[in-house]
């Protein structure tokens, strides 16, 4: 078997209520000259349009005519053969093939990936709901989550402060936190994405002030640039999980945070960090340090179906992210895993067990993201 095209198909979607942009989703589909196709997803925020190019241009026409079912081989293709490493775009792109080989070489063995992957360590795989909805407040919000049976849920920090200040910020979270522990009740797990907003003086404070709201995790609390901030945060709050990861690519980047203990959950996304199998042997590595892994996956449901066959074979998974994009998640499937009681039902198809409408993909086309942007009173930029 050959691969003879690798195709990319952008989608895009809006946020509640249709008022603006809210993702583009980056679909691969590989094709073979046998009939069986692969599909992936790298989606790749405010870079979909390099992601597609890398694929078209440089990755596509590398692995045509190669054998899909040699999935780390072409991996190391696409790692090793092109001078430049370690940025997003290449390793978007290369995470989006990698998933569709694996979806091949499942359905030219006839097996479910997972089990080409050494087989199910855990019974169910347990996700986690978002503020994806629209409602009017954060207590709807997370009270819709429990309703349909989810048992943890993650928030941001608030409507941000204009212009920017970062300690009035700490006001705003420790709000909406107090505000989603009394919709969600006590047993639900709660976790907050502070996606990197906050000085290490205002973290503190904000991290000390969650402590009556018991968290899961706390997420990138202070700037990810390097992994100093969160190791002294640990440090400082060692009964508090920190989080961190999505920004990362690939083990050779992961090695610096898990080495120096900046983490206690890894959140790599397998649409960025290189796909299921560089996934998996990140998960590996931070097994060593006694680190969980809860992957970062804010797209669309081919990531999900990925991240469900990773899962299901990880040892160190904690939880899974899920962003529910109603109607276009459900809606661009023709079949794939669904959510039931706050876990993924996997379906044992062949494969990674999902395929996609491509006519209703091409019916909601690619459109600009609006930037998140923060400015202070002074008109300056923080270091955020």
């Amino acid at each position: 078997m050959k691969i003879t095209a690798v195709n990319t198909h952008l989608m895009g979607i809006t946020s509640p209520g249709g008022q603006a942009p809210s993702r583009n989703w980056v679909f691969v589909e590989v094709e073979t000259d046998e009939g069986i196709t692969g599909i992936g997803e790298a989606t790749t925020e405010y870079h979909e349009q390099a992601v597609v190019a890398m694929i078209d241009e440089h990755f596509g026409p590398l692995l045509t005519g190669q054998d899909p079912t040699r999935v780390h081989q072409a991996w190391q293709q696409m790692q090793r053969f092109f001078w430049w490493r370690g940025g997003v775009v290449a390793s978007s792109a290369a995470s989006g093939i990698e998933q569709a080989l694996w979806d091949i070489t499942g359905k030219a063995y006839g097996q479910p990936v997972y089990k080409l992957l050494g087989g199910a360590v855990r019974d169910s795989v347990r996700a986690y709901a978002r503020t994806d909805l629209g409602l009017p407040t954060y207590g709807e919000e997370a009270s819709a989550a429990i309703e349909e049976g989810f048992d943890a849920f993650k928030f941001g920090p608030g409507p941000y402060v204009e212009p920017y200040n970062d300690e009035q910020q700490v006001d705003v979270a420790l709000s909406v936190a107090r505000e989603i522990r009394e919709a969600a009740g006590e047993d639900s797990d709660l976790m907050i994405d502070c996606g990197g907003i906050f000085s290490k003086q205002a973290a503190h404070r904000l991290i000390d002030g969650l402590r009556e709201v018991r968290m899961l995790f706390v997420e990138e609390p202070v700037n990810m640039d390097t992994p100093r901030g969160l190791i002294e945060l640990r440090q400082a709050f060692p009964d508090v999980r920190i989080a961190a990861g999505e920004r990362l690519m690939t083990r050779w980047q992961f090695r610096e945070w898990l080495e120096q203990g900046a983490v206690d959950v890894i959140q790599a996304d397998i649409s960025h960090c290189g796909g299921i199998g560089e996934l998996l042997r990140i998960a590996s590595y931070a097994e060593v340090y006694n680190v969980q892994v809860a992957p970062h996956n804010p797209y669309g449901p081919v990531a999900f179906a990925a991240n469900t066959h990773a899962a299901l074979a990880m040892p160190n998974f904690m939880i899974l992210e899920h962003c529910r994009h109603r109607p276009w998640f459900d809606e661009v499937q023709k079949f794939g895993p669904t959510v039931k009681d706050g876990c993924i039902d996997l379906a044992d198809r062949p494969g990674l067990g999902i395929e996609l409408d491509w006519d209703y993909v091409k019916k909601h086309p690619y459109k600009r993201l609006p930037l998140r942007t923060f400015t202070e009173r002074d008109g300056g930029l923080p270091l955020v």
